[in-house]
């Protein structure tokens, strides 16, 4: 059992609002003249901006907060929502073990979790330029032990706005979720008896097409599990529709179950829309996001608006992941790695007209190949032969029995055993190997049933292993789970300094909404790698289990673009795997794609020349690079950018010491592509 400890407080309105002095003039001395523009008013900040059609849009704040920080958005002169308000709460716990730790659990600490409501004092507001875009910035948020700003983002080109919550806090070892959502009073909606008559529109689980339904009368926000994370409302003169960074807000789990992160309310002339995480998936590990002392974390919720009806705009922000999609790009192929389904063993159980229910979801995302890991909590992975043997051939047989000519499915393990941490493998064929042998029995061996089969006992076993059959090996999940303090302690081993032992995984992990990209724990590996001599590549990877088109499996996506012009046959599946070793290509969350990457190195720095297209307005893009010793960042500024973008950069890095370098963009809502390093 645990404590918890909740604390409710209003927000913003109502008598804690009105227990402030009259808020001060606000700052606008940091605007520059540009697209977005603002204005004052007595007791009010008016924002224009022009839309991707050029049509102009009107964002009014009242700087008391009455009875709504927003008392309208209005385009070309006419009203579509008014009075909305933000919606925040927040539960936090204690992290053990690290940053890093996926293995932990903040509700089973002993002295629980503490539930909190946003509260918000109106004092005054400061607008600043950002590139083209416009901040509007609300000191006098408060959150638990949370402190800060309420921040809004105008991006002109856009009906887009950003809603953040940028909060510090100053406790030790915080883990944290938020909630996050706007409230609305649509007065067309009000009804006789205090009613309400509103509709929500969203993508159910699973669903092809907007669903739209009347939302219930009730106080309470009502949860439901939406596909592609966004919900829609309508409003009096138009819709609105809410979703948080497709991939920043959701922390790793093991499993990708919907759990219902979508909200909506309809209550007495309020309609309220958001988002929500739960405090525990009923799983032993559910880590929670990391809140390092005084580290600003951005508690975003996007906000896409429009004057047309609610499914239109639903589609405008679903738009912006391509639909949870992957798209092709010529020369490119698209592979996902790491993922434990316990195929063979259900493939075999299921019969010849069983079908793997994941593999529709990843074929319709766009993925071209599929590297699974059985024998991970499934089978018999230890069993030194007589087990093993037989399910290892029937795991490659169904492999190749459910591959199409346009998805493979790309037989490895995830072995975990004598070489350190969680690892794994893949050969470039059908291998039959044991993780035990027997005393007295070979290394290699002839068997009458299997042919050529192998037995290791040891690092030395394993290491002839995959250098006889050129298996292709990465560190799996680095630094974290089963891999904490790996490959740290096995630098100087012979497997790892092996060519075959191709470098490490990358995954958004752990969460820290204070960054501006994800997977800083992986990077931060490959870059002291790099720093101290390896030629390691980072491989995208996904480590979830079994899942079928219910899931929200896209937050937790990443994929990697290879280098190929065309799909091979299963038998030449290989062809893949060399792909990813050459780690050529790039790695993406799917928003940002990078269809050319040139570099042009020289003792003196790096060029690189860069095709890059987006959904997302850009944030940065970053050469971060190493001279042996420690690792540097040439940050440029990208927020010129709008969204739907294609364009060419040319970007150097005049650097004498540089020894090693690489190539990330990132986007406004933490979603990124980068490259693996190059070498002096």
């Amino acid at each position: 059992m645990f404590a918890s400890v909740q604390i409710f407080i209003l927000l913003a309105v109502g008598p804690l609002a009105q227990a402030q002095d009259q808020p001060g003039p606000p700052d606008l001395t940091r605007v520059r003249p540009g697209p977005a523009r603002v204005e004052s008013a007595p007791g009010e900040l008016r924002v224009t901006w022009p839309d991707e059609n050029g049509r102009a849009w009107k964002v009014v704040f009242a700087l008391d907060a009455r009875p709504a920080l927003i008392r309208s958005i209005s385009v070309a002169g006419k009203e579509v929502l008014q009075n909305l308000h933000p919606v925040y709460s927040a539960e936090t716990g204690i992290r053990r073990g690290g940053w890093d730790q996926f293995f932990d659990f903040p509700p089973s600490h002993p002295e629980g979790t503490r539930r909190f409501q946003g509260v918000f004092r109106p004092g005054t507001a400061l607008a600043r330029s950002v590139g083209d875009r416009l901040e509007i910035e609300f000191p006098g948020m408060t959150m638990g032990s949370f402190s800060g700003k309420l921040v809004y983002t105008i991006y002109p080109g856009s009906r887009m706005l950003r809603q953040e919550a940028v909060l510090s806090t100053t406790q030790p070892n915080t883990a944290y979720f938020y909630d996050a959502g706007i409230d609305f009073q649509p007065a067309a909606d009000r009804i006789p008896g205090n009613n309400m008559e509103s509709y929500a529109s969203w993508y159910e689980a699973g669903g092809p097409s907007p669903h739209t339904e009347r939302i219930p009368v009730t106080s309470e926000r009502n949860p439901v599990a939406v596909r592609y994370r966004a919900i829609a409302a309508k409003a009096t003169n138009g819709s609105i529709a809410v979703f948080p960074p497709p991939h920043q807000y959701f922390f790793a789990r093991d499993y990708t179950s919907n759990m219902g992160y979508s909200w909506y309310r309809a209550w007495r002339g309020h309609v309220g829309l958001g988002i929500r995480q739960l405090p525990d998936d009923n799983s032993p590990y559910y880590p929670w996001m990391n809140a390092p002392p005084g580290t600003e974390q951005h508690m975003s919720l996007f906000l896409m608006v429009s004057d047309g009806p609610a499914p239109r705009t639903l589609n405008d922000a679903v738009a912006l992941t391509r639909g949870d999609h992957f798209v092709a790009l010529p020369g490119f192929r698209t592979m996902a790695t790491h993922f434990h389904f316990a195929f063979s063993e259900q493939a075999n159980a299921g019969g010849a007209r069983w079908s793997p229910p994941w593999k529709p979801v990843l074929h319709e995302m766009g993925i071209n190949a599929a590297m699974i890991m059985d024998f991970h909590g499934d089978l018999h992975p230890q069993d030194p032969g007589p087990l093993r043997f037989p399910e290892l051939k029937e795991y490659y047989e169904m492999c190749r029995a459910h591959s199409t000519p346009d998805f493979l499915i790309i037989p490895a393990e995830e072995a975990n055993v004598y070489l350190g941490g969680h690892w794994a493998l893949a050969f470039p064929k059908p291998v039959l190997w044991s993780m035990k042998r027997p005393a007295g029995a070979d290394f290699k061996a002839e068997d009458p049933g299997y042919g050529t089969v192998y037995r290791t006992g040891s690092s030395t076993d394993l290491l002839d292993l995959i250098r006889a059959e050129n298996a292709f090996v990465y560190q799996t999940h680095p630094r974290t789970k089963g891999s904490t303090g790996f490959p740290d302690k096995i630098l100087d081993e012979p497997w790892f300094k092996d060519n075959h032992y191709q470098g490490t995984g990358w995954k958004a992990m752990p969460s820290d909404m204070s960054s501006p990209r994800l997977g800083e724990r992986a990077f931060k590996l490959i870059d002291d790698l790099a720093n101290q001599g390896f030629h390691k590549k980072m491989f995208g990877e996904v480590d979830v289990f079994q899942l079928d088109n219910t899931h929200e499996l896209y937050a937790h996506m990443n994929v990697n673009y290879l280098k190929m012009n065309e799909m091979p046959a299963w038998d030449d599946y290989s062809k893949m795997t060399e792909a990813l070793a050459r780690g050529d290509g790039f790695i993406t969350t799917g928003e940002i794609l990078l269809p050319d990457v040139r570099w042009k190195t020289s003792p003196v720095g790096v060029q690189v020349s860069v095709q890059a297209q987006w959904t997302f307005p850009l944030n940065m893009a970053e050469i971060v690079w190493g001279d042996g010793k420690e690792t540097h960042r040439k940050i440029i500024d990208l927020s010129i950018t709008r969204q739907y973008g294609s364009q060419h950069f040319d970007w150097s890095l005049d650097e004498p010491g540089w020894k090693w370098a690489r190539l990330a963009i990132w986007d406004i809502a933490g979603d990124g592509a980068f490259t693996n390093p190059v070498y002096r």
